[in-house]
């Protein structure tokens, strides 16, 4: 878990730290630009898997607890408004949790979510690097949870930063940390 974390933090010093040696860079258009090559009227498909953070909670606080990590789908569209590169979208996915209760049974928690997205994308250096901030709106529908305890947790709200590096036109590798999911996959844009 460690080697995983340390891992994740020297990918994203070396993110962050890419864009200082670029002297060639116009940084005037950075804000107005999308990267990665991503151009208006692109259609973008992240297939994610990752960490729902309301289900690590269960972990926590009983034994033999398990989760599955939630896998997602998001599909987004390349519309810059005025100079703005937004990209629109929606995502939809599935995640599960259980645990042994005090009594000895077994609770489980299984949902579906989905929701509508919308990501404000900055170009950065090097060339195949598109950074962005994501804002999501959604839901959770379940269809099992055997939970005596089971809180409803139907409507959610969220923001993430996220990067995707793209190693050609069409595929790439995406990053994202926020609440209430973080998460990492790939992406392919068309």
């Amino acid at each position: 878990m460690k080697k995983t974390f340390k891992a994740l933090m020297a990918v994203l010093v070396l993110l962050m730290t890419a864009p200082l040696a670029a002297k060639d860079f116009d940084w005037s258009e950075c804000w107005c630009n999308y990267g990665g090559g991503i151009e208006k009227g692109d259609l973008i498909v992240n297939i994610d898997g990752g960490l729902y953070f309301a289900d690590l909670a269960y972990l926590a606080v009983y034994d033999n607890a398990w989760f599955i990590p939630p896998v997602m789908v998001e599909v987004q569209f390349a519309q810059p408004i005025w100079k703005l590169p937004f990209t629109f979208g929606g995502y939809a996915g599935l995640r599960a949790y259980g645990y042994k209760d005090a009594n000895d049974e077994t609770c489980a928690y299984w949902a579906t979510f989905f929701g509508a997205e919308a990501a404000y994308h900055v170009m950065l250096p090097p060339e195949g690097l598109d950074v962005y901030v994501v804002s999501r709106l959604g839901g959770n529908i379940p269809f099992i949870h055997s939970d005596s305890d089971w809180i409803p947790d139907y409507f959610h709200i969220g923001e993430a930063i996220g990067a995707s590096w793209y190693f050609g036109d069409v595929f790439g590798l995406n990053l994202e940390f926020g609440y209430p999911m973080s998460k990492f996959g790939i992406s392919l844009k068309f």
